[in-house]
């Protein structure tokens, strides 16, 4: 019966429709909406991000050697209010300053202090990030490279100009966090005064500045 009545009802409309024909159609709009978006994140850099060694005295420079400043070392926090991965890639702003202090890193790792003298170079500095780092209060490896082809490290990393660095899984996976913790610290080294084009004979600024580009996504 139930069916009967329904194909009733359906001939009905069908010999409704036909007597209108000519008759406008009546239209309605289906809309599928949302939005598609980022945790939003906020990093929490200790002395606003400034690693300061001070006032340095230009008579522990030398003529033709480096010197070592002691490094400093400082915990960033990024808080996220959502589930998501981190990476983070450096750009030099003073590149065009920079001088390669110790031969055994290579140059992508080393970052300019500025200039002395005209065009002397102050010297170069690393920035190394520890294997402490952490993910949501567990300590978590780091990985540089892609996203899916990043080289899993066991140890503490060089923040390389251009390259990005992540915290991963032992897969190489990223992994996904809502507070990272980046122990991030300075080496530092001074140039001889031969590369600063001579000695110091005024107050000179250390100028060393680096954009950390951090990049949020699930």
């Amino acid at each position: 019966m139930k069916k009967r009545i329904l194909c009733l009802s359906v001939l009905s409309a069908l010999l409704f429709t036909a007597a209108n024909a000519q008759a406008a159609a009546p239209t309605s709009e289906l809309k599928v909406a949302g939005k598609l978006g980022t945790p939003t994140c906020t990093i929490a850099a200790p002395n606003n991000g400034i690693y300061n060694f001070g006032s340095i005295r230009a008579s522990r420079l030398k003529p033709d050697a480096i010197i070592s400043l002691t490094s400093i070392a400082q915990s960033w926090i990024i808080t996220c209010d959502g589930m998501t991965y981190l990476t983070i890639t450096p750009t030099d702003n003073r590149s065009d300053s920079m001088v390669v202090t110790n031969a055994s890193f290579q140059a992508p790792n080393h970052y300019g202090m500025g200039f002395v003298n005209g065009t002397g170079k102050i010297g170069g500095y690393r920035v190394v990030m520890a294997n402490t780092s952490t993910v949501d209060g567990v300590q978590t490896p780091l990985c540089k490279g892609n996203p899916g082809q990043c080289s899993l490290q066991v140890a503490s990393v060089f923040l390389s100009k251009g390259t990005q660095t992540s915290w991963a899984t032992a897969n190489n996976v990223l992994k996904a966090g809502s507070v990272f913790k980046a122990d991030i610290r300075v080496d530092a080294d001074l140039a001889s005064t031969s590369t600063m084009n001579g000695v110091i004979t005024e107050n000179t600024k250390i100028d060393g500045s680096v954009t950390l580009n951090f990049a949020f996504a699930i």
